[in-house]
This record gives C-alpha cells, structure tokens and sequence, in this order.
C-alpha cells in the first residue's frame, strides 16, 4: 500500500475525534444551558415562597436533577459575567445574555463576578444560598456582605468570584492568576487546620476536601501548568507550603495512574494533610539546624503516628487517607518508621506520597540543609529505587516531571539563563524555556523558548540545558515568570 493510503485512515481518525469533539462541546454548552435556567427558576422560586412550599420543593429537586446531569460532562460549573454577558466558560452564551439580563444586573450589583458550583453541592447548600442571594444589596451589605454570610453558613460548594475578574484578560493569564490564588487559598486552609490540631478542635475536613476537588480539576485542565505551582516554597512556614505542593504533586502523578476521580480524592486529603502530626512537635525541634538529640529524633519519628490518630478521630476522613499519614515514611521496603508488620508493602497512595513528599523537601531549603536542584534530587529518587521508593512510581514520576521540572532555573547550551516553562510535547529533554537573563548575566525582555530549535546548533547528541541553578544565589524567584 502507498503512503498516501497509509495515511487516510489516520485522516478518518482524525476527522472523527474532531467530530466527536464538536458534539460534546455542544453537549455540554446545552447541559450548561438548563442548569442555568433551572437555576433562574429555583432562584425566582425562593424570593416568592418558603422553602417547604411545593413550587419551591420541585424548582430545587429540578435544578440539582440537571446539575448532577451535567456532572456527567465537566466536574464543576463555572458562569462567568464579562461586561453584561454571561460566558460558560470561555464560550458567549448570547440568548441567555439577553433573557437572564435582570439577573446580570443583580449578581454585579450584589459583588459577583462569576459562580462556580462544585460537585460537592448538595440540595441543603443550594437551598441556602438561594435564600441569602435573594436578600436585598442593603440588607447583605449590613451583615458584612454575601460571601460573610456564605461562611457563616459553611456553604463551600459554590465559590464567587469578584466583579471584572474574567475581563479581558487572556485565557492563559487568568488561568495562571485564578490558579496561583487557588494555591494560596489552600496554604490558608493548612493554616486553620493547624490551628485548630494545636487548640484541640474539631478539623474542617470539607475545607481540605474542598482544595483536594479545585486541585484536582487544575490537575485534569493543565497538569504541567499547576506543577509549576509546586515549585512555591517558604522556608518560615515550610509545613504548609510543602503540604499543599506535596498534594499537587500527588494528584499529577496518582492522574498518570488508572485511578478514578473517587481514588484521586482520598489520594489527594492524604497528601493535603499528611504531615499534621508535625503541628505537634516543638517549633524549636522543627526549625533546629544542628543534629538532633536521640530524644528529638524520638519525637521526630512519632509524626506519622500522631498524623494517624488525629485523622482517625475526624469524621469523614477516608481510612486510606489516614493510613498515607502513617506511611509515608515507612519506605518501600518497610526499613522506614513506623514499623509496618503483616504486609509486604505499604500501600499505593503511601507510596505516591512518599516520592512527592521526599522529591519536595529534597528541593527545598530547611534549616539543617540547603534546597537540592530539581535534576539532583530526581537522582536520589532513581538511587534508592527498590528501597526507600516504589520503582515503578520514581519511572512515572520521571517521565510526568522531565529532567528538569517546570520552574526549574536552567542555565542554556547558548550561555543564556531561563526557566523551564512547558514540557517538551515529545520529549522532556526538550522543554520550552522562558529566557531571562543574556549570556553575560544580563536582564532581557522575558521570551519563550522552544529548546528544540536549537538542536541544529549544538547537533542532535549536544545537551540544550547545561545544569540547573539555585535561584537563591541569584536573587530570583522562578515564580515571577510562570
């Protein structure tokens, strides 16, 4: 057969999954339209009768009829308001623009920019916040506003955003900004936490479940972009900086795995929250740069135990997460702590978490050690294959991060300084890279690079990337240009 016959089932493919891909775009732009109908009508609903009236009952029951539909299509919906339209998404939708006008007008008047409801709402949530939607501008504004109210009543499955925050800007700025402050927002939620482990009160485990759910989506929408989150690092609140990289790196690598959103999810709370029982140990034990005392590293090595105990008393914590907060330091091989009896291995998701988590703190700066590069410590990974660290998993894990991770500081076969800004589309040794320094150490206007243009000056065998930096020793922080 000739090559041009090779190649037209490829073109039928091709044709295919373009068809197929233009009808579920509009599938789900359809769906996306009566879950916002039904919310107009619940909405309309709740400002002419209580709760328990019939109209009402069934406007709600409707509403979270098509919503948990349209689950079947996307994990969360997000409304957007740009100027006077609603967007799903990135897509106009004018005919809704036109017929929901008042209710444009009332969401900008009342603070909101945008709605996203999560797929952990339920009928009790929406049923609430329909209530405190419909209250006039005054009345929200007297108790501290609609999102105070929001908190107060722990609804945490529909998010706001502010007023002008989707317009114009780039879609890749916005996904950038909106998931760098998602990022914060669960560094903040580590912190609570903290809190209440430290004054003995019950954890706000919808909170933690609720970051594991946004990560996650992050994860399925630009896996490469929100690895480039995980390079953040701060050497005054390592603990929870560490927590939430350690779970975004978790989820990228339990994604590469054939798990389902369900798995991900456990995975994800043991990730977020498998260092709390370090919230225990003295600050002074924690932070000490010499060599700890036999006692201090008695105490050091109880954090997995005392993790366990206090996940074990929080209802709704999955077991599997609580067992990541036991294991994930007790190695592959079991040599690790505590002492696992009656079981070949710990289990998979202690296994994610113990790469992620020994890959994070490896690259960051502690008080008794400095931050190792990226491409060292994915060495140490490959070095202890086999012992500290599940082989299979430090392979995938290669293979998803590349050599030279996103937000790695490079130093170019050109002289030039750059940070690693994409992966490579066929080949992680040939990355795209955002120069920001000439070959002298100047500063120059920030450009993408695409590395595999300059395979023809250094030849096919040369190496486009001579070594990893510390950014530290050169006063830059990698994050500015991600």
């Amino acid at each position: 057969m000739n090559e041009q016959g090779r190649e037209q089932p490829r073109e039928g493919i091709g044709r295919k999954q373009e068809a197929l891909d233009y009808f579920r775009s509009k599938g789900q732009l359809e769906k996306a339209r009566e879950v916002l109908k039904l919310f107009s009508t619940a909405k309309k609903s709740a400002s002419l009768y209580p709760p328990n009236h019939e109209i009402c009952i069934n406007s709600f029951t409707d509403f979270m009829r098509a919503f948990k539909e349209y689950l079947s299509w996307r994990e969360e919906f997000s409304l957007r308001i740009v100027g006077e339209e609603f967007f799903f998404e990135e897509k106009l939708m004018p005919r809704e623009s036109v017929l929901y006008y008042p209710l444009i007008k009332e969401l900008v008047s009342k603070g909101i920019g945008g709605i996203n409801i999560l797929a952990s709402l339920d009928a009790a949530e929406f049923v609430d916040f329909l209530y405190l939607l419909n209250r006039g501008s005054d009345e929200l504004e007297r108790y501290g506003g609609l999102r105070r109210l929001m908190e107060d009543k722990e609804i945490e499955s529909i998010i706001l955003d502010e007023p002008g925050t989707w317009e114009e800007k780039t879609r890749e700025i916005k996904e950038r900004h909106s998931a760098r402050e998602e990022y914060f927002d669960a560094v903040d939620v580590i912190r609570e936490l903290a809190d209440q482990v430290l004054s003995d009160r019950r954890l706000s485990v919808s909170k933690a479940n609720r970051v594991v759910g946004v990560m996650l989506n992050r994860v399925g929408e630009n896996r490469s972009a929100v690895l480039g989150l995980a390079t953040m690092k701060n050497y005054d609140e390592y603990t929870s900086f560490h927590s939430v990289n350690v779970l975004i790196l978790s989820l990228a690598l339990g994604s590469m795995l054939p798990l389902d959103r369900s798995a991900l999810m456990i995975l994800g709370t043991g990730a977020l929250l498998h260092d709390l029982g370090k919230i225990t140990i003295p600050q002074s034990v924690l932070k000490k740069s010499g060599p700890l005392t036999s006692q201090e590293w008695e105490m050091m090595k109880a954090h997995p135990v005392k993790g366990a105990d206090i996940l074990m008393a929080q209802p709704g914590v999955h077991l599997l997460s609580v067992m990541v907060a036991y294991e994930h330091h007790a190695r592959y091989d079991l040599s690790g702590y505590p002492d696992v009896k009656g079981k070949e291995r710990i289990g998979l998701f202690s296994r994610i978490v113990e790469v992620c988590d020994v890959y994070d703190a490896m690259t960051s700066a502690r008080p008794y050690q400095k931050a190792r590069t990226p491409d060292q410590a994915m060495r140490v990974l490959v070095k202890d294959m086999g012992t500290a660290f599940d082989p299979l998993l430090v392979k995938v894990f290669i293979d998803m991060m590349g050599l030279f991770p996103v937000g790695t500081m490079v130093r170019l076969a050109t002289g030039e300084v750059g940070v690693i800004y994409e992966p490579g589309e066929n080949d992680a040794l040939w990355p795209r890279v955002k120069v920001i320094r000439d070959a002298e150490g100047g500063e120059v206007e920030p450009r993408i690079v695409d590395l595999v243009y300059l395979k023809d000056k250094i030849g096919e065998t040369g190496q486009a990337i001579l070594e990893a930096l510390h950014p530290e020793t050169l006063g830059i922080d990698p994050q500015t240009y991600l």
